[in-house]
């Protein structure tokens, strides 16, 4: 089987997988408890939240395991609105937000906030003045992703924020970085990030874990309560053996190796694919290396993804969560619905060769001839 939905989640590395294991043995006990073997699982948590802080370019006090990049979002949205009520009530969001994001700062008009969207432009991307003509003084939150799910499309939010920030001070920003979290570093100590939102599972780690970054100093709500782990902000027992399979990822995770592998085969899967009659490519031309987007009109996504399963290939269309709904990035863009209803994404890592494009490209002719076209009333070649 070829895999490449990468975005969606990436292969446990082997070294990420003996650490589960043996951190499942070593430290079963709870962190919050006071004998000894709950003070060692302790200790691995925090050992694990020192590690990835560094690769995170954070203090270690300022990162909170959550149980995945849903939840971190989750808390950051709803954590710094709510504490913001009291002088601003509009949220700012870009119209392709994971719907982590949108779908939680859209449930907060319920609680009295305006929610501004600003959609990207039909090639894909948003433009960021049009985010920052949007800020004023009663702006609470502005959340914008780093890397797209779906198309790729980047932006640099360390820029942004700071503008942001120039504009009105005591708004809070939001980043969703867990596309981009170890492909496309930022210097959070350098810019005007509040939180920030990452997960293992897209660097060759587990499923299951996830981390906040909450600057020091910034005003937020907890809306998860209970034992009071994590200082608070995020309650429920610590997953001890996650955290270090978890630091074990971003150590060993290339950025310099991994990024060049991709933008080889990103940029070959352009050449290759291009000269597939009737795609066209969705993902902005500098997008991020490990997405690329494609529509081949006329073929409906689920169709051609079932076909390309039973031949052994994975891909996916759109975002994974979203379980087969149409694409919202895509329609954010503008585009007709039957692009939109073509799209595949495809997704890169280091377990993928351009080998992996060439099948893709083989069986995506052979579904043409084998699929019937929208239009096209011929019975499907058996």
């Amino acid at each position: 089987m070829v895999y490449l939905d990468n975005a969606a989640t990436t292969i446990p590395d082997d070294a990420v997988l003996e650490i589960i294991k043996q951190e499942l043995s070593e430290s079963y006990a709870n962190p919050s408890a006071l004998y000894r073997e709950g003070l060692k699982a302790r200790k691995t948590i925090e050992q694990a939240r020192g590690t990835i802080a560094g690769v995170f370019g954070c203090d270690s006090q300022e990162l909170y395991f959550t149980a995945t990049g849903t939840e971190a979002n989750n808390i950051a949205v709803l954590g710094a609105a709510r504490a913001r009520a009291n002088f601003g009530n509009e949220i700012i969001i870009t119209g392709y937000e994971h719907s982590s994001i949108y779908a939680t700062a859209l449930s907060l008009k319920e609680e009295g906030f305006t929610v501004h969207t600003v959609d990207p432009a039909h090639c894909g991307k948003v433009e960021t003045n049009d985010i920052l003509s949007k800020v004023n003084s009663r702006t609470a939150l502005v959340a914008v992703m780093q890397v797209n799910n779906e198309t790729g499309a980047v932006i640099n939010v360390g820029d942004l924020s700071g503008r942001v920030k120039e504009i009105n001070q005591r708004t809070a920003f939001h980043s969703d970085m867990v596309q981009g979290f170890m492909k496309y570093p930022v210097n959070l100590k350098q810019c005007g990030i509040d939180t920030a939102a990452i997960s293992a599972h897209k660097i060759h780690g587990p499923k299951g874990i996830g981390a906040l970054f909450v600057r020091k100093g910034f005003n937020i709500k907890p809306v998860i309560f209970g034992g009071g782990q994590e200082r608070g902000l995020r309650s429920g027992t610590e997953n001890a053996a996650y955290a270090a399979a978890f630091a074990k990822a971003a150590v060993v995770f290339d950025t310099k190796e991994s990024f060049s592998q991709a933008e080889s085969l990103n940029s070959y899967a352009r050449d290759k694919l291009s000269l597939i009659d009737g795609v066209i490519i969705n993902s902005p031309e500098d997008a991020s290396v490990f997405i690329l987007n494609i529509s081949l009109p006329g073929y409906r996504s689920e169709t051609l993804l079932r076909f390309l399963d039973d031949e052994g290939i994975m891909v996916s269309s759109g975002s994974t969560c979203s379980k087969g709904a149409a694409s919202h990035t895509l329609v954010s863009m503008g585009l007709d619905t039957d692009r939109v209803d073509s799209s595949i994404r495809i997704s890169f890592s280091k377990n993928n060769k351009k080998e992996d494009i060439d099948l893709l490209r083989e069986l995506l002719e052979r579904a043409k001839k084998r699929l019937i076209h929208k239009n096209d009333k011929r019975q499907a070649v058996s």
